[in-house]
């Protein structure tokens, strides 16, 4: 079956940040009882997961007494803020900004005697929390036929809407609303995120044979979504995970389309679209899908990224002219394998949020995979010290380094104000250290006894080496960025956003693509330096269009972002062999 996962699927800025702000302040305040006045978003699944990170939905406000107080991304009425501030440790605001200018809106004219009316459900946290900004002169409609029967002699009156509501029923209010009051007033203020989904859903419909929306059944955008989607002909499914749909039924079709609500996150989405990739008619799963489950079971095994850090040791050498032998390409090859999957097990938080089969895959072979990584270890280890003593010592300080990455190794007391206890926790620190760390092994370990008479070489190829393997590890943290955002800012790209951080990888590809260029031309390195161009191509192909199949295609794009690294060492092989002859 082919599947068309919508690019704006998933959580929304509102939910991101209402999720970020609750996580941090379960870390800030871990021994502190903390909790949520009601759902903090319409999403079960992630209601779970904030629990069993120890915040708590509380259902009253006498329930809240005596702990923080989260308020919900839906927001609440100001006289209920004002009760939880009254019996709470205090409140910590998580509501979202676009449902805040709506109260700010409704407060304004209220305050100058206005008459608000909402469209909207009148049972929604949100509309709830809006109509308390009324001063007790709202009303909420669903449908343009309740405009009718609204009183008409109101001659101050505001329109607005549920930021989640469907942009034709808001369009057919507003028309009946000015029609009965001509000197009214009417603000749209439907989210534009969901003005977005609802426009691609109705794109998408043109398309695929069915729908399918993913999210929780109370929420108000999905439930939308799946009437958009309805409402343009199609047969549609909302669900909220993959074992509501029946893959008998599911089967009818060729072509479907996914789409989630803004509460729902990358795994769940990423989960339905596998199950519906493995539905054939004959029972059997597709060509395509065979292929991309064997390359995500080359990601899942690390196997892909040893290669390539193996072979990359082949690339410097033909960059450097300087030899190597294959206990070099062995040990890049065991480090890398050795920290990816120890680290795997040392941060399982942001694996279980980005990809739960990943890390259930992980757990189901945790002895396997410990014991692997650890004997990968030693062979690092060994491999270096046969180079002398200097180069074991080095291979000690980066495989601790690499080991103590995702561990406390730092006192609260002493970095309380910054909130710093790991060295995950440095901002950014993922994004650099992976690079640094590659480029080490890599480069500067298999040459240690060419420093006199390569330095200059050797760093040349250290500095095109970290800008190659730095590109590669933003283009991977852009495909696990929601996980990353909940549990900390690691990487670049949650700690700049999307936008300024592809701006950065753009800058960082042009300056690799220079690099590769002017290197052989300066002297500093031989002409195989041209080859680091069209990786630095290769990659700028995979930051364009990876965009969309984020959600869909993870785990494969992972293998083939690693795949230009393995066919690089590969030419720097082949480039050595010619050398010889």
């Amino acid at each position: 079956m082919k599947v068309i996962v919508a690019e704006t699927a998933g959580f929304c800025q509102g939910v991101r940040t209402a999720l970020e702000t609750t996580l941090e302040a379960a870390r800030s305040r871990e021994k502190e009882p903390l909790c949520t006045f009601g759902p903090l978003i319409h999403n079960r699944q992630v209601l779970a997961m904030l629990k069993e990170q120890g915040v708590e939905e509380a259902a009253t406000e006498e329930d809240c007494r005596n702990r923080w107080v989260i308020i919900r991304a839906h927001g609440i009425p100001p006289d209920q803020r004002r009760r939880l501030k009254d019996v709470s440790r205090g409140l910590i605001d998580a509501t979202c900004k676009r449902v805040a200018r709506v109260q700010s809106i409704i407060r304004k004219h209220a305050r100058k005697g206005y008459h608000t009316v909402i469209v909207g459900d009148a049972d929604h946290a949100e509309v709830i929390g809006l109509m308390g900004y009324t001063e007790g002169r709202g009303v909420v409609v669903q449908s343009p036929d309740d405009v009718d029967r609204l009183p008409s002699h109101w001659s101050s009156v505001l329109l607005v809407a549920q930021t989640t509501q469907n942009e034709e029923v808001f369009r057919e209010v507003e028309r009946r609303f000015r029609a009965k009051f001509p000197h009214g007033l009417v603000e749209n203020t439907i989210c534009f995120a969901t003005h977005e989904r609802q426009s691609e859903v109705r794109r998408l419909c043109r398309h695929v044979e069915a729908m399918v929306i993913v999210g929780g059944t109370h929420s108000g955008n999905t439930i939308r979504l799946a009437e958009t989607a309805r409402e343009c002909g199609v047969p549609t499914y909302h669900v909220e995970t993959e074992k509501d749909l029946n893959p008998n039924e599911m089967a009818r079709f060729h072509t479907v389309g996914v789409s989630a609500g803004a509460s729902t996150p990358n795994w769940m989405i990423r989960n339905v679209v596998r199950f519906l990739e493995n539905i054939q008619p004959n029972g059997h799963g597709t060509v395509e899908a065979v292929w991309r489950r064997r390359m995500e079971r080359v990601a899942y095994t690390n196997a892909g990224c040893a290669v390539a850090a193996g072979l990359l040791t082949a690339a410097v050498s033909a960059l450097t002219n300087l030899p190597i032998g294959l206990h070099h390409i062995l040990m890049a090859a065991s480090y890398a394998f050795a920290m990816h999957t120890l680290n795997r097990y040392l941060d399982r938080e942001a694996l279980q949020l980005n990809d739960p089969q990943r890390a259930a895959y992980y757990e189901k072979r945790r002895i396997a995979f410990t014991t692997a990584g650890v004997l990968a270890a030693v062979l690092a280890l060994v491999s270096a010290a046969m180079q002398g003593l200097v180069s074991g010592l080095f291979m000690v300080l980066i495989l601790a380094f690499g080991s103590l990455y995702a561990v406390p190794i730092f006192q609260s007391r002493w970095v309380d104000r910054v909130n710093i206890l790991k060295i995950k926790d440095i901002p950014g620190s993922k994004t650099f250290t992976v690079p640094l760390a590659w480029a080490s092994v890599t480069v500067w370990l298999p040459h240690l006894q060419h420093l006199e008479d390569g330095f200059g070489r050797l760093l040349y190829a250290f500095v095109l080496v970290f800008l190659l393997v730095l590109v590669r590890t933003a283009l991977l943290d852009s495909l696990d960025i929601q996980g990353d955002r909940l549990v900390g800012r690691e990487t670049v790209v949650v700690l700049l956003g999307e936008d300024k951080a592809a701006r950065l990888t753009i800058a960082v590809l042009a300056l690799l693509g220079i690099g590769a260029l002017l290197g052989p031309v300066w002297g500093t390195t031989t002409a195989f330096g041209f080859f680091f161009a069209p990786a630095a191509a290769a990659y700028g192909v995979f930051f364009r269009f990876s965009r969309g199949r984020r959600i869909k295609d993870a785990a494969f794009l992972e293998t083939l972002i690693d795949s230009v690294l393995v066919a690089l060492g590969l030419l720097g092989c082949f480039w050595m062999w010619l050398g010889n002859l």
